[in-house]
């Protein structure tokens, strides 16, 4: 029965692990988006300028 219980309980510390990991990396995704897009318009219209 302990086995059963620890094996669930490693399965709950992966799944939640993973959902971090997913978390994480959506964070990461937004963020540098952002700074694509604003280097984009930086560079447009540092182009217009010119």
């Amino acid at each position: 029965m302990m086995d059963y219980q620890y094996r669930r309980q490693a399965f709950q510390n992966l799944h939640v692990e993973q959902e971090e990991a997913k978390n994480d990396l959506k964070l990461k995704v937004r963020k540098s988006k952002s700074m694509l897009a604003t280097i984009a318009a930086f560079f447009s219209f540092f182009h217009h300028t010119s």
